[in-house]
């Protein structure tokens, strides 16, 4: 797909515009989804994007751990915080990342959950190797 395919498309959606409200909320109830799916499942968990879906509602699946549960119902809540976020038009401040963290974190980990890592990690299977481990000189600290 190139860009000229992509601005077509484009021209074709703005052409609906306005979108009604329904719409609007049903491509966001799909995007949560689709972003949550297969953010989860590059991390290894193995829900269905249908069991996905059941377990954003917060209704359980037999056979899937607890731990793939909270994955999905923890991304929803970060989506929803960064929505939260973007609607103040403030910066993007230190405390938010680590609360994002601590949010996607929430029963997994929560030791960890909103913390730096205090030691360097491998991602297996890739070739990227992530910077060692050092403060961030970028984020105010408030």
């Amino acid at each position: 797909m190139n860009f000229q395919h992509l601005d077509q498309l484009k021209a074709k959606l703005d052409g609906f515009r306005p979108l009604s409200p329904a719409i609007v909320a049903s491509l966001r109830t799909e995007m949560m989804l689709q972003w949550t799916y297969h953010s989860n499942a590059i991390e290894g968990n193995t829900l269905t994007l249908k069991e996905t879906k059941v377990a954003m509602e917060g209704i359980t699946i037999g056979g899937k751990t607890l731990r793939e549960h909270c994955e999905a119902i923890n991304h929803r809540e970060a989506i929803l915080y960064v929505e939260e976020l973007s609607t103040t038009g403030e910066l993007l401040k230190e405390r938010d990342i680590k609360l994002l963290h601590q949010l996607v974190l929430k029963n997994i980990d929560d030791q960890n959950a909103g913390a730096y890592r205090n030691h360097n990690v491998i991602i297996a299977g890739a070739e990227h190797r992530p910077l060692p481990r050092r403060l961030p000189t970028f984020f105010s600290i408030n």
